[in-house]
């Protein structure tokens, strides 16, 4: 049998603790696979941005001071550019760079590098095997997009000791201001009006809207475009339906089940317009398409709700952030863009203002003592961002460790101070005493499937009423 290993991690871990990295590396959390491959191509372009006309001398001064600071910005100002600048104030060296993620394992080159991207999954990882350090930097990009894997990465990284630069277009800096110990924040208005895209509100549904007459325009003005649907259905639907009538369009769609290389050739400009690219939410941020000169975005999600204890799916309206970052993929960034948002609201674009980020981990002691136990982390060891209820955790700790749960469980619920015996003994084998089960296969008679006198005497009385 052949041995395995977690392929997120590299093949010698020893080798990234005795990795010499004076001044620490940076490690970028990400919130997608596209993600990943966005910065790392932004890593190797020296381009010249609003940001850093404006901000670069004062970003790279706070890098170089060893501050913890923030960025808020709005799309298409250069955020994700400048963290090329921001990784060499912090280095002082060449950067190697690298990725790991789902697709993208770790190589024995992995310790060499100095800056290393990964998603929010791999970064809980490396935490969980002691392979992130305090003298590392943590830069999480688009931090508004909240997930249990990046709560619990911020508060793993608070009790490593690291510090944090982060970004965000849709975000009130208040809170993570005061959450990460930001010496700095950086808010800025910063905008090019040239860049300014022209926006319509209909009441359409995406079908209705992606008609023959709006689809041959784009043809005849050879333009960009991208769809966001809110499910995977709709996005491999509607791409099948448009590139099976128009040849001369190019029609693709990605969602978070698709390979990256689905996307790859539209971040790095191989493929010509016209095309049509439909995606869900996994590509509303922190994706930069090439030639891309138009959104069309369905004012549809699917979120879960806790509703007395479970998770209830319910279909709802985009939030401001969302919107906001599904038309930065253009506003802001290219001449002449068009975003058309298809909503029965009535919805201002121009007032839309960013919320207060929605944390995955708050509000449901039950919600967090399962994906912390599945996880293998302790949640009342760690400073979340929203205050953990800690006794409603420990009783629902010890109500999951009462029942038959996966075997990470007993562990997360050792280092809760839950005693091992709180655990239910597994079922005895039956033994020569246990009733045999009849030959042909048929089931033998049991009493506990016949209703009792009272359940036989309910029913005779709902019969005569």
């Amino acid at each position: 049998m052949h041995p395995t290993r977690d392929h997120s991690l590299p093949p010698d871990p020893e080798a990234v603790r005795r990795a010499p990295h004076a001044h620490g590396r940076i490690i970028v959390i990400a919130p997608t696979r596209a993600a990943c491959e966005t910065i790392e191509l932004a890593l190797g372009l020296h381009l010249d941005t609003l940001l850093e006309r404006e901000h670069g001398d004062e970003l790279r001064e706070w890098a170089g001071a060893g501050k913890g600071f923030g960025i808020v910005a709005g799309t298409g100002v250069g955020k994700t550019l400048g963290i090329r600048p921001i990784a060499e104030a912090i280095l002082q060296e060449p950067l190697r760079v690298g990725v790991v993620n789902r697709e993208r394992e770790a190589t024995p080159e992995t310790p060499t590098w100095n800056v290393v991207i990964v998603t929010t999954g791999i970064a809980r990882r490396w935490f969980e095997d002691d392979l992130i350090f305090p003298r590392d930097t943590l830069v999480v990009d688009e931090i508004h997009q909240t997930s249990a894997e990046l709560e619990l990465c911020l508060a793993l990284g608070k009790r490593v000791g690291c510090r944090f630069i982060w970004l965000s277009a849709t975000v009130d800096p208040s809170f993570y201001a005061r959450y990460l110990n930001s010496s700095e924040v950086l808010e800025t208005k910063a905008f090019d009006p040239a860049l300014r895209a022209k926006v319509e509100v209909k009441v359409q549904t995406p079908e209705e809207f992606l008609d023959e007459k709006y689809l041959k325009r784009v043809i005849r003005e050879r333009r960009g475009v991208a769809v966001f649907v809110p499910t995977r259905k709709e996005v491999e639907q509607l791409a099948a339906d448009i590139g099976g009538k128009y040849s001369r369009l190019t029609a693709a769609f990605y969602h978070g089940g698709e390979p990256i290389r689905v996307i790859r050739p539209f971040l790095e400009g191989e493929v010509e317009r016209p095309f049509l690219l439909t995606m869900t939410a996994a590509g509303q941020s922190a994706l930069n398409v090439r030639g891309l000169d138009t959104v069309v975005i369905y004012d549809a999600r699917y979120a879960n709700r806790v509703d007395r204890g479970r998770n209830v799916l319910h279909r709802l309206y985009l939030g401001a952030n969302e919107i906001l970052q599904m038309a930065g993929r253009v506003h802001g960034r290219v001449p002449d863009g068009e975003v058309t948002i298809l909503s029965d609201r009535d919805l201002d674009f121009a007032t839309l203002q960013p919320t207060p980020p929605e944390f995955q981990l708050a509000g449901d002691a039950e919600r967090v003592a399962v994906t912390c136990a599945a996880l293998g982390v302790d949640a009342s060891e760690l400073d979340l961002p929203v205050p953990l209820d800690r006794i409603a955790y420990r009783r629902a700790l010890r109500t999951l460790t009462a029942c038959s749960c996966p075997e990470r469980w007993p562990a997360a619920a050792r280092r809760a101070g839950v005693a091992a015996d709180n655990r239910r003994q597994p079922r005895r084998r039956p033994g020569p005493t246990a009733r045999p089960r009849p030959r042909g296969g048929s089931r033998p008679p049991d009493r506990r499937l016949r209703p009792s006198g009272s359940a036989r005497a309910r029913g005779r009385s709902r019969a005569r009423a």
